[in-house]
């Protein structure tokens, strides 16, 4: 967003809570004129409804990414209502904790096809549409659990991984299009699906430290708007550790154990502030 935050059209998929939400609503704030989709009709009314009594200018649309013809809708209607599209984020996720072995078929494949495969689907409806502009700008976010391995959360990880490889290749598919592609790995972030993790027992490296609010989230992807770069950790300091563990995988292993400690420590006390808050009965959410 390096030119005024009024002339720009960003759509975000993923929108009805967490993450995408406050991305939203950053951006709202600054003057861009957003588009919000998101599969949650319900949630994603509420977002949109929380938005437009600010008197920010927003419109909202369903959408399922696992659905490339939906996709193709939602992209027909954002366009019609904003006119052109400058972005597209993609925040779109689902998360089922588990084991690998312990994670049934079906559920693995319905994590696979909203996490990645939506992705994927995004990608490819979107792409096209800033290559024949030759500008354009599509932000996907991945996770530093597409970095470092999350042991009782393997299926999660298997899509944030292949997330940023999908964002990362496509960079070089489109160089000198004149269309931008950035990655943006956060670590875990306070929202409903990391208390789904917390109460479904979800891998201990999502809670060795403490979840990141929404809304740096939110300010990192704004600065990505305004400096595009390929590949953004939030936040910086643990993106390095995870820098250093993706560079020797095999160094992880000798950790192991204390990372398993303290994050099985920091879930119990997520729990108790969840309780001591009255949310402990939240399953499931939005990223």
């Amino acid at each position: 967003m390096s030119r005024p935050s009024a002339d720009r059209a960003v759509l975000v998929i993923g929108a009805a809570g967490g993450i995408g939400a406050a991305i939203a609503e950053r951006l709202a704030g600054l003057g861009a004129r957003v588009g919000l989709a998101d599969i949650a009709a319900d949630a994603l009314e509420r977002t949109r409804a929380r938005l437009a009594t600010r008197g920010d200018p927003v419109r909202a649309w369903p959408v399922d990414v696992r659905d490339a013809a939906s996709l193709a809708r939602l992209r027909a209607a954002a366009l019609g209502a904003l006119g052109e599209l400058d972005a597209v984020i993609n925040c779109a996720a689902v998360i089922h904790p588990g084991a690998v072995d312990a994670v049934p078929p079906d559920v693995a494949r319905e994590e696979i096809a909203t996490n990645l495969l939506g992705t994927l689907h995004v990608a490819q409806t979107f792409v096209p549409y800033f290559r024949a502009r030759r500008r354009g700008h599509l932000i996907l976010l991945a996770s530093l659990g597409g970095i470092v391995p999350m042991p009782g959360g393997s299926v999660y990880a298997a899509t944030k991984f292949g997330v940023r490889g999908l964002g990362l290749s496509l960079a070089l598919e489109l160089r000198g299009t004149g269309v931008r592609v950035s990655v943006v790995s956060p670590d875990s972030t306070e929202t409903p699906m990391l208390r789904a993790e917390a109460l479904g027992g979800g891998s201990p490296m999502s809670f060795t430290s403490a979840p990141l609010r929404p809304e740096a989230v939110a300010a990192a992807v704004e600065r990505v708007l305004r400096r595009p770069r390929l590949e953004t950790l939030v936040p910086a300091a643990r993106g390095l550790v995870g820098r250093i563990i993706a560079f020797s995988p095999g160094t992880i292993r000798a950790f192991a154990p204390l990372l398993v400690w303290l994050g099985r420590r920091g879930r119990r006390r997520y729990l108790d502030a969840l309780r001591s808050r009255g949310r402990g009965r939240v399953l499931v959410g939005a990223s």
